[in-house]
C-alpha cells in the first residue's frame, strides 16, 4: 500500500508510475460520478460539466502531460444545484480529493485508500474536514437537501 508520501519521497518513482497514478485517479473520479448518479434522490439529474485541468507538480516534474478531468453537475426539479470538482490527487493524508458545492455548502470527498487499492470515499463539511464519515447514499441525500 503506497501513499502520497511514498510518491514524493521515493527515488525510484518515474514518469510511468506518475502516469499510472493519473490514469487511476481519472478512473476513480469517473467511478465516483457513476455512484453519485446511481444514488441521486428522486427529482435530481446529473450531467458532465466543464473539465478541470489537472497538471500537478509530480506530473510537471516527470513530463506527464496535463489531463482534463470532468466535473459533475447536479440539478433538481426544485431548482437546487450542486457541483463535484476534482481538486487534486497528491494530497497528504488522502488518495485524492473531490470538492462538492451545494446550496452554499462546501464538502470534501476524499479517498482514504492506498495507491491502486479499491477506493474508500469519505465526506466532510469543509469547515469540519477532520470529521469525515463514509460516503453513502444517505449522506449524499442529506448533503443535497
Amino acid at each position: 500500500m503506497g501513499d502520497v508520501l511514498d510518491d514524493v519521497t521515493d527515488d525510484g518513482i518515474d514518469a510511468r508510475h506518475v502516469l499510472r497514478r493519473v490514469d487511476d485517479w481519472e478512473a476513480r473520479v469517473r467511478d465516483l460520478y457513476a455512484i453519485v448518479r446511481e444514488w441521486l434522490p428522486g427529482g435530481w439529474t446529473a450531467r458532465d460539466g466543464a473539465p478541470v485541468r489537472m497538471h500537478e507538480e509530480l506530473m510537471r516534474e516527470f513530463g506527464v502531460p496535463a489531463r482534463s478531468i470532468p466535473t459533475l453537475l447536479l440539478g433538481s426539479d426544485a431548482g437546487r444545484s450542486a457541483m463535484l470538482e476534482p481538486r487534486g490527487l497528491w494530497i497528504i493524508g488522502t488518495n485524492g480529493r473531490v470538492d462538492m458545492k451545494s446550496g452554499g455548502r462546501h464538502y470534501l470527498l476524499v479517498d482514504v485508500s492506498g495507491n491502486f487499492e479499491a477506493p474508500q470515499w469519505e465526506a466532510a463539511r469543509l469547515e469540519r474536514r477532520l470529521d469525515r464519515v463514509a460516503l453513502t447514499e444517505n449522506w449524499l441525500a442529506q448533503a443535497l437537501s
